[in-house]
């Protein structure tokens, strides 16, 4: 069965324009956070959610819990409980696709492929974004790492996708944003990835196929027929 895998943060769900969004918010009333450029607060925030971020998919802390230590450590100690949940409330204003995401589902999956979310996160979190973005009947099935029990690149979360569906790695196409985690997870399971590159990051490797975009539809439907195996 031919399938489309696909990564979801920053790939269908634009999580960065929804946290420069909440930082943004954040900044004009917290004087503790004004210390920076909105683009270096952006970046320390960063370096932080992914730290933290590890700890929860290793599940020594929940979200909530992740959130206020990333925030008491950007602002120097003290209690960030209150900066925490009111990132999370404005970090939930601005929950948006990524330009053309539904589109692409609906023109992928009436193309005969199944479409299979592979993502490094929680279940609760990602189907939040999969019900308020109007994915959730877009899509075939979601797999998580937290469900797994591993995080791509590691191949068994892979393996599962393909799994869920009766699908072989040679039927699948891997779609996302992240290099180490989507292209090269993929390459290591047998299957070929398409890099969204909406930043125009120089590539690692010129001969992975890449978009700069999720538009025009036709287009990147087209870009990934053409980078899965024959049986697409």
């Amino acid at each position: 069965m031919p399938v489309l895998l696909c990564d979801l943060d920053d790939t269908l769900f634009d999580h960065q324009y929804a946290t420069r969004a909440a930082l943004a918010r954040l900044q004009a009333v917290d004087t503790r956070l004004q210390n920076w450029p909105l683009e270096d607060l952006k970046s320390r925030h960063h370096i932080l959610l992914e730290q933290y971020h590890q700890e929860v998919l290793a599940g020594r802390l929940t979200i909530d819990q992740a959130r206020e230590r990333r925030f008491q450590s950007l602002v120097g100690g003290g209690d960030a409980t209150g900066l925490a949940e009111a990132y999370r409330d404005a970090y939930t204003l601005d929950w948006q696709e990524v330009a053309g995401a539904a589109d692409l589902l609906r023109a992928v999956r009436a193309a005969g492929l199944s479409v299979v979310i592979v993502t490094n996160n929680i279940v609760a979190e990602q189907r939040k974004k999969l019900d308020r973005l109007g994915f959730a009947g877009l899509v075939d099935e979601l797999v998580t790492s937290e469900e797994v029990g591993s995080q791509k690149p590691d191949p068994r979360i892979f393996t599962e996708a393909l799994e869920r569906v009766g699908a072989n790695a040679s039927d699948a196409v891997m779609l996302g944003d992240a290099w180490i985690a989507d292209v090269t997870g993929a390459q290591a399971s047998g299957i070929r990835p398409v890099w969204l590159n909406r930043h125009g990051t120089p590539s690692p490797d010129p001969t992975v196929t890449e978009l700069r975009a999720l538009t025009p539809t036709h287009e990147v439907v087209r870009t990934l027929l053409l980078s899965g195996a024959a049986g697409l």
